[in-house]
């Protein structure tokens, strides 16, 4: 009957910045729902019900309908005052309160013509409605020129309710190519407010998955230290396999920033390369930024990997945020390049990686080695018989860093291990040999050091369960578990600490063999660790509630080996415990103390308490290292009704008495569209938040069609959890 199957997107995808169309729109604050198509479950397939007040016909050849004309498919219904079927030439003719829907859409029109031999159509002033979308609209004239293309003349379109248009498109022509998967469309006008805010004179949009070059959304801003902000990302579809988006960012302070981003994609490899340049105003001097990372398959089941970066300065990750978020407070920025296989039982791996320290005034020691090269071998083979497990380590590092005692460390450990258990206890022995060999240069004792010791360890623990609740609705556990270590000493303060330091305070770090990380120390220890555990399940769905542990180390002798040369004399470690708790689905608590026995008071104190439910969120924090940092924060997500949000964070460091974050956001919205504005105030942790930059950024959302302005959502997502765009 009529096949105008690319109508949707036509009218859907008329603009240069647009969503995608099965993006999730919230239409519930629209006084009138999207229309619903319900398809005639009473006709056949392939069947055309006809039905008119008075039916006319001229020789067979001509069939004349008249008075409330229905044309009923299964998936189709036309409606008109008056239709004419010419049977030779296909052709149908519709006059009068024209309305043609499906499942997509509802379109109505003064008069309709239909060639279906050659699939043309022409609507004469229709109107419609996108199913769906909450969409409608309303053009001159519209053609389908034939089984590819359709025109629209003096198109208007938008996402509100009939008699509102908070937001509209007009386009003097319009035009949807199947054929090469593009639509085009002249003299487009986007009025917000009654107020015309973009205007192009000619533009091209996609209108399948397939890519195509064009403006993506701008992005506009102001903070402090830069000035105001604007970016226009412009995407180019250079090829199937790659592409580019290019970025010129304004800074009312600094000058004019481009950015480029350029990805590739072939059968065994993929990459990126990432590139800024700014002669930068505020700055004095030209500032850039390059990044390129790279993965290859290279043969004989060998993955590549390549991460290359380098900037002007150390402060531009501060100065410029949305340049690269993954260094967002970083010290130093690596690059290395490796090859790795792996097998079922075994990987390997052979790395180059060094760094870049951002601040120069980073003293030579607190600077990372360069590793050039590492190669590692892991492998834990099957379980022999009885459980027997003999898990292999090997690793060849040459280190080299300016100024430094630089060399060579083979290190190998071989394991000899026996598992035993059930799920009411455990019993683990293990006796490991590690040895290590230093070729060295610049050392301040030998050149040549080599070290052999053995570690014996048993790790054993019990389950008891019970039932608990009024109800016995629940399943609590007790889980007591010892841990015994014993490595003898070997003088160590020779060797040289390349990339060591000693283990986080945390609860499973107690049951680690070593207390140091990486090679270069091996702790000598005879020791047992106690830890108590307990679990609180929900026998209706299984989920966990509850996660207590606690735990200490006791020490028989002291422990002469460490990284300042002096011994360790006490008795026993630090008791560190954590809680995990989920006394709902909207309720999570955790909390870590650990308490200094020797000097009778708490090191280390950490609480979040994170609530979340139907769109409301609220998070209170606060985080204690002796020595390193005391910080405390609140922040909320409060819907103050359906279209009105508050969003806030107060993130405060007390040991200096000044700002971490701030963010302060208001977000409105209305049927079709919305706007989010967002305050913000930001301490840098490299000058001990001594310095703080303001900002302001806004996003408006064109529902159905587009969103402007800074990605406020992602700032969002990662400072407040909890935190869920409503649009």
């Amino acid at each position: 009957m009529l096949r105008l199957r690319y109508l949707t997107l036509a009218v859907a995808l008329a603009t240069p910045v647009s969503t995608p169309a099965g993006a999730d729109e919230n239409w519930s604050l629209c006084g009138v729902p999207s229309f619903e198509f319900i398809e005639a479950g009473d006709v056949g397939e392939g069947e055309t019900r006809v039905e008119a007040r008075s039916i006319a016909t001229e020789n067979g050849e001509e069939i004349r309908l008249l008075g409330d004309v229905s044309l009923l498919r299964r998936d189709q219904k036309l409606r008109g005052d008056e239709v004419v079927i010419k049977k030779s030439t296909e052709q149908i003719t519709a006059n009068g309160n024209v309305v043609f829907e499906d499942a997509s859409y509802r379109l109505s029109s003064s008069r309709v013509q239909i060639d279906n031999i050659n699939d043309r159509a022409s609507f004469r002033q229709p109107e419609f409605e996108l199913y769906g979308r909450h969409a409608r609209g309303e053009a001159e004239q519209l053609d389908r020129i034939d089984e590819f293309r359709i025109r629209f003349d003096k198109l208007t379109y938008t996402s509100c309710d009939p008699g509102d248009r908070d937001w509209h498109l007009r386009a003097s022509e319009l035009e949807i190519d199947e054929a090469s998967g593009r639509g085009s469309a002249r003299h487009t006008r986007l009025y917000f407010q009654d107020v015309p805010f973009l205007y192009l004179p000619y533009f091209q949009f996609p209108i399948d998955d397939r890519r195509m070059s064009g403006i993506l959304a701008p992005r506009i801003g102001y903070s402090e230290s830069s000035g105001g902000y604007l970016s226009v990302p412009v995407y180019w579809n250079i090829a199937p396999n790659y592409d580019m988006t290019a970025t010129p960012a304004w800074f009312g302070r600094r000058g004019l920033q481009l950015n480029t981003e350029n990805r590739y994609l072939f059968e065994s490899q993929r990459g990126q390369l990432d590139l800024s340049y700014l002669e930068d105003d505020q700055f004095g001097d030209s500032r850039w930024f390059q990044l390129w990372q790279h993965s290859a398959a290279v043969g004989y089941d060998v993955n590549a990997d390549l991460l290359l970066a380098d900037v002007s300065d150390g402060d531009i990750f501060d100065d410029f945020e949305s340049l690269a978020p993954r260094y967002k407070d970083t010290r130093h920025l690596e690059r290395h390049v490796s090859f790795a296989r792996s097998g079922a039982t075994w990987r390997g791996e052979l790395l180059w990686q060094n760094y870049l320290t951002l601040d120069a005034g980073t003293a030579i020691g607190d600077r990372p080695y360069n590793r050039l090269p590492r190669l590692s071998f892991d492998a834990l083979p099957p379980p022999w018989a009885a459980g027997i497990e003999t898990p292999f380590h090997f690793e060849f590092v040459e280190f080299d860093r300016d100024d430094s005692v630089t060399g060579a460390r083979g290190h190998v450990v071989t394991s000899l291990a026996w598992s035993s258990g059930n799920s009411w206890y455990f019993f683990v022995p293990e006796l490991q040999l590690a040895f290590t060999d230093y070729r060295l240069d610049n050392n301040t004792a030998d050149n040549s050091i080599y070290r052999s010791l053995p570690t014996l360890s048993i790790d054993t623990g019990l389950v008891f369960e019970r039932a608990a609740g009024a109800e016995n609705q629940w399943l609590q556990t007790f889980e007591p578990r010892l841990y015994f270590v014993h490595t003898p000493f070997e003088d160590q303060d020779d060797i040289p600490d390349f990339d060591t330091s000693l283990n986080a305070r945390t609860y499973s770090n107690l049951f680690r063999n070593n207390r140091f990380t990486g090679a270069d120390r091996i702790g000598d220890t005879s020791q047992v660790t106690l830890g108590l555990a307990s679990r609180v399940y929900d026998n209706e769905s299984g989920d966990e509630l509850l996660h207590l542990r606690a735990g200490q180390i006791f020490y028989f002798e002291d422990r002469r080996v460490s990284l300042d040369g002096l011994p360790d004399t006490a008795s026993k470690s630090d008791t560190i415990t954590e809680l995990d708790m989920w006394p709902n689905d909207r309720v999570r608590i955790a909390a870590r103390l650990v308490y200094d026995q020797a000097l009778s008071e708490v090191n280390d104190r950490d609480l979040s308490i994170n609530y979340a439910d139907r769109g409301f969120a609220a998070n209170l924090g606060y985080y204690f290292s002796e020595d390193v940092l005391e910080q405390a924060l609140v922040s909320m997500v409060y819907p103050v009704n359906e279209r009105w949000t508050i969003m806030a964070k107060y993130h405060h460091s007390l040991r200096y008495e000044r700002t971490v974050e701030n963010l302060l956001g208001i977000s409105y919205e209305s049927c079709c569209w919305g706007l989010k504005i967002l305050a913000g105030q930001t301490g840098d942790v490299a000058d001990e938040f001594t310095e703080t930059d303001n900002s302001i950024y806004f996003e408006l959302t064109l529902k159905g069609l587009s969103k402007a302005g800074r990605d406020i959502d992602a700032q969002l997502g990662d400072a407040i959890p909890g935190y869920i765009p409503d649009f």
